[in-house]
């Protein structure tokens, strides 16, 4: 049998795209190794990815089912292999620019998480924190392959390297899971008012909304206790089932056929509000936008807004809501302040 012919690499960046296709010279696969634990290694295989993030960005065709944007299957298997098996630091964040014809003013960063994945060997680790600022986003991909895409003004706690009976993490905020099978160490994720465990399935959890945690489940199946009543109530979610859980009462209320739509709109920049208080909605444009609101009469806390918005920027969204309530908005920088007319 004639062996197979690869293409000769001329820079590192062919060098590691030809590794990561199962191109490469069998003869330099060693020096791919060594180039990808080098920062100009990593960032070359950030980039490739960043690669695939557009691709799936620009597809027509996407369906919000795809929400989470994340490289190729077999590109992250391959990188995180490697990465976890060759490097020796415990932790490496790359970022990524994810280009979207979008008119925001906000910034959107991608953060590619790489966290090296050992064996428990009995010492407690130490805990890592993202925060998220308002007006930003952020994409963690992790070690053991679970995707998590965090909304703004978002904090997420880890530990430095999960064990191996159990995964855990802590979130405060809005977060979109994508979390990796692993039937033998279980996902859990502890947030405000609920403690939610699953083996591999697509969720979205926020906490962000007043006193409301809100659990929405796309993909697999998840278990929640809910810990605000002091009594033992547990919750197993099937797909397009949303749980609402007030963590002042303890009350909660399943819902089926959730809008997933409106739920999970804000990984593409689409909003949706209906019958929605002007109080509420500048506190949105406050998250999302990293804008600071004042209202000079409380009067005008009256109005609601039933309204869509998809890739405005900060000032679109401004003039229509002048367009539809008698406001004048006045904009300076940041610092935004509503006046009646």
């Amino acid at each position: 049998m004639k062996p197979t012919s690869f293409p000769r690499p001329e820079t590192d960046r062919d060098l590691l795209l030809a590794f990561f296709e199962g191109n490469c010279p069998p003869e330099r696969e060693k020096e791919a190794r060594r180039l990808l634990k080098t920062p100009a290694g990593q960032m070359i295989a950030a980039k490739a990815m960043d690669r695939d993030i557009k691709q799936a960005l620009n597809d027509p065709h996407a369906l919000l089912s795809e929400a989470v944007p994340q490289p190729s299957a077999e590109l992250r298997e391959r990188i995180l292999k490697e990465i976890g098996r060759r490097s020796r630091r415990h932790n490496r964040l790359l970022k990524l620019r994810m280009a979207a014809a979008v008119a925001l003013p906000l910034i959107l960063l991608n953060l590619l998480l790489l966290t090296q994945l050992e064996p428990w060997d009995g010492v407690e680790t130490a805990s890592r924190k993202i925060v998220v600022p308002a007006g930003e986003q952020m994409h963690v991909l992790m070690a053991d392959g679970t995707s998590v895409m965090l909304n703004s003004e978002t904090t997420l706690e880890y530990p430095s390297r999960f064990d191996r009976r159990r995964r855990e993490v802590k979130l405060h905020g809005e977060a979109f899971f994508d979390v990796a099978k692993d039937a033998k160490r279980p996902f859990v994720v502890q947030t405000d008012g609920l403690s939610i465990r699953v083996v591999g399935t697509r969720f979205n959890l926020n906490t962000a909304s007043p006193g409301i945690t809100s659990l929405y489940l796309q993909e697999g199946k998840v278990r929640a206790r809910e810990l605000v009543s002091g009594q033992e109530h547990n919750y197993e979610l099937h797909p397009g089932q949303l749980l609402e859980l007030n963590r002042e009462s303890g009350e909660t209320l399943l819902k089926s056929d959730a809008d997933s739509t409106q739920l999970m709109g804000w990984m593409h920049k689409r909003y949706y509000f209906k019958n929605t208080p002007l109080r509420d909605l500048l506190a949105f444009l406050e998250r999302n936008y990293g804008v600071e609101c004042r209202v000079c009469d409380e009067s005008l806390y009256r109005y609601t807004y039933t309204i869509n918005f998809y890739n405005e920027s900060i000032d679109q969204i401004l003039s229509a809501m002048e367009r539809i309530t008698p406001l004048r908005i006045v904009r300076i920088n940041d610092s935004i302040t509503i006046y009646p007319l």
